[in-house]
C-alpha cells in the first residue's frame, strides 16, 4: 500500500472515531437544564399535573433554564386551544402561557384514545430510570402511540432515552439509547 493511501485512509479513520466520539455527547444547555431539574423542589411530574389542574391534557413537557431563572413548559390541550404553560420550578406557579406552535405543538392527539396517561407515562420512566424527567413528548397514534422521556441519571452525568407505550393495560418501558 502506498504511504499516501495510507495517510487517506488513516484521517479518515480518524474523523470517524472523532464523530463517534462526539455523537451522544450532553450539550451546555442541556447540562444547565439538567442542573435545574434536580435542584427544583417542584418534580418534572407534580409540573405535569399542576399544568392539567387547570383543565386540559399534557402531550409535552420540558424545562426551560436561564441566568433569569428556571421553569417547567408543559405543552397541554385545552378544549382545541394548544398551549404552552410555564410552571415555576421553585414554586409551582404558573407563571405564563401562550399557544404552542411548532415542535411544541406535536403530538397533540398522539394519546387520543390511549388509557396511556402523559404524566404515568413520564413517572413510569422515572421509576425505571431511577432519576427525574428532563423532558418528554408524545408520539405516534393509536396502537403504536408513545410517549418519549429523556431521564437524567447519574448525578447528573448521563441521559438515558426511554420510550413508554401501553398494551393490553400494562406499561411497557424500553431504553433507547443514553448520552453522556
Amino acid at each position: 500500500m502506498n504511504h499516501a493511501l495510507a495517510r487517506t485512509i488513516a484521517a479518515t479513520l480518524a474523523a470517524c472515531a472523532a464523530t463517534a466520539a462526539m455523537a451522544g455527547t450532553i450539550d451546555s444547555g442541556d447540562r444547565l437544564e439538567m442542573a435545574a431539574v434536580l435542584q427544583a423542589p417542584i418534580s418534572p411530574t407534580r409540573a405535569v399535573r399542576i399544568a392539567e389542574s387547570g383543565g386540559g391534557r399534557a402531550y409535552g413537557y420540558g424545562m426551560e433554564a436561564t441566568r433569569r431563572g428556571h421553569w417547567y413548559e408543559v405543552d397541554v390541550l385545552r378544549g382545541n386551544a394548544r398551549l404552552e404553560l410555564r410552571i415555576d420550578a421553585n414554586t409551582g406557579k404558573l407563571i405564563g402561557s401562550g399557544a404552542a406552535r411548532g415542535e411544541d405543538a406535536r403530538g397533540v392527539h398522539a394519546l387520543d384514545g390511549s388509557k396511556l396517561g402523559f404524566g404515568e407515562a413520564i413517572a413510569q420512566a422515572e421509576r425505571m430510570g431511577g432519576g427525574p424527567a428532563l423532558e418528554a413528548s408524545a408520539a405516534g397514534r393509536g396502537a403504536q402511540a408513545h410517549v418519549d422521556v429523556d431521564i437524567i441519571q447519574d448525578h447528573g452525568q448521563r441521559i438515558a432515552h426511554y420510550r413508554v407505550s401501553m398494551q393490553h393495560g400494562e406499561f411497557h418501558t424500553v431504553m433507547t439509547g443514553t448520552d453522556s
